[in-house]
This record gives structure tokens, sequence and C-alpha cells, in this order.
């Protein structure tokens, strides 16, 4: 009996078999970034969707090339997405989240307070844990609705882990003619502005002039024209503050947008649940 003949008839061949199935799937993971090279590979997604994609021009110092870069990130976590093509491609990070507790901005602050007083809010007896989300961004040719829920739902679990109360930070247009979204703007200060007690406002310097006392009617192309993330936060029952600027860095429309926890619907909330 040859040893092919033995070996199928003992079955042992079953014991070199190898699912190759999933060696040719894209794989994606979510997590936050546990080295130095993958908080710079961050950066550089960064640099690359906020001005090369865009093809805005910006000045880079030698120590910070090609990488979106300020004070506040070593005081974060930062999010990140990582995507490989299959099982023996190089993996890539093609979205990233950047989130500072509320205790690390003891020693920084929260950039989100370069375009807002943050006063009110922060000094409320309501919140004693908040949490600021900046620098997000998904790379072009991965931008889509599950790469974003993939986000929130770490960021839920972030939010459990660590006693979260609120989130906030702003959401942008990506352009800076306020002229052709002041319906939008207008739409989104009338039905979602922030109680008066926790209330922020825009700094003075970079305030767009709108009247906001000017009847606006909601319609499907109004809510067609808000960014996707935008009405991803309405839909977890945002608030917006009072005023939207003109960011001068990254040449965008900013609204802030703060989120508490507790007003999320469940039904929002089972979606970011593993």
């Amino acid at each position: 009996m040859s040893l092919t003949t033995s070996l199928l008839k003992s079955n042992y061949t079953k014991r070199f078999y190898i699912n190759t199935g999933n060696f040719f799937k894209p794989q994606f993971k979510t997590k936050l970034a546990d080295s130095k090279n993958e908080i710079k590979a961050a950066q550089k997604l960064r640099y690359e969707v906020f001005f090369e994609d865009r093809k805005k021009k910006k000045i880079i110092s030698i120590s910070s090339f090609k990488r979106d870069t300020d004070i506040y990130d070593k005081y974060c976590d930062h999010l990140i997405v990582t995507y490989k093509k299959n099982k023996f491609s190089k993996t890539k990070i093609i979205g990233t989240y950047r989130l500072l507790k509320e205790e690390n901005s003891k020693n920084v602050g929260f950039c989100t307070s370069e375009e807002y007083n943050l006063k009110n809010l922060l000094n409320s007896n309501r919140y004693n844990n908040l949490l600021e989300v900046s620098r997000s961004c998904i790379h072009k040719n991965h931008r889509n609705k599950n790469v974003l829920q993939s986000m929130w739902r770490e960021i839920h679990n972030y939010v459990i882990t660590n006693k979260i109360e609120g989130l906030f930070g702003t959401a942008s247009f990506l352009h800076t003619n306020f002229k052709k979204i002041e319906n939008e703007l207008i739409y989104l200060q009338q039905n979602f502005l922030m109680e008066k007690h926790i209330e922020v406002t825009a700094n003075p310097s970079m305030l767009i002039d709108l009247d906001y006392k000017r009847s606006i009617k909601p319609s499907l192309k109004l809510i067609k024209n808000l960014p996707t993330l935008i009405k991803g936060y309405l839909k977890l029952n945002a608030k917006v503050g009072n005023g939207a600027i003109i960011d001068p860095k990254f040449k965008t429309i900013d609204i802030f947008v703060f989120v508490e926890f507790d007003k999320i619907e469940p039904k929002y909330l089972e979606k970011f649940s593993y």
C-alpha cells in the first residue's frame, strides 16, 4: 500500500488542511494606537486628507514633514483604523480620531478653545468628565459608513471604559464660502442650539456674521447638504454652539458640536455595541 493510500484511509490528510479563504480577504481593525510609529502614521493620514487631498498649501517644518501635528497630540489617545488588502499586504492606517480626556487637558487645554469659548460648558456642575474628539478623517479610498461606524463603536467603548459624560469638538464644511450654506448654518442653530447655561460661543475674530433670526424651512435638499459627520452627530441628539467660524488653517467652516452621552437614543447605542 502506498503512503498516499495509507494517509487517505487513515484520514490523516485532514490534519494538513489549511483554510486559505481568509488569506485574500481585506482586513480591518479599529483600536487605539499603541506605538509612536502608529501615531506618526495617523498624523501623516491627517496631513494627506486635510491638505494634500484638498490641494491646500501648508508650511512644513522639518520636524513634522508631511504630518499634521500640534501641541495637543502627546496628551491624546489616537484611535486608528488599520487596513490590509490581504494577509500578505502591508498594514496601512486609513482612519483616525483624536481623543483628549478632560483630566489630560489640564496640562494643555482643549484645541477647540482656539475657536470657541468653552467656559460655560467646562465650569458647569452638570458634567465632571468630558471628552474632546478632533482630527477625524478617513482615507479617500475608504470613506464609507462601515469605517465611520467602526470608529464610533470604538469611541463608544472608550466612553464606557472612561465613564465619559459628554463629547465635544468641531465638525466642518470643507470650504470657506459661507454664502453657499447660510440656510444650513441658520437651520442648525435654530433647531439644535445648546442650553444657555452650558452654551459655548464662537471666537469673535473668526465668527461668521449671519442673520440667525431669518426663518428657515427644513427640506430634503438642506439636510442632504449637511456633511455626513454632522448628520451622524445629529442622530446622536447632538447640540451645536452659538455661531459658526472660518478656520483659516484648514480652510473650513466649523460648527461646535456637543453630545451628552445619556441623551443618545438606545437604538443608536445598540449599533455601537459588540
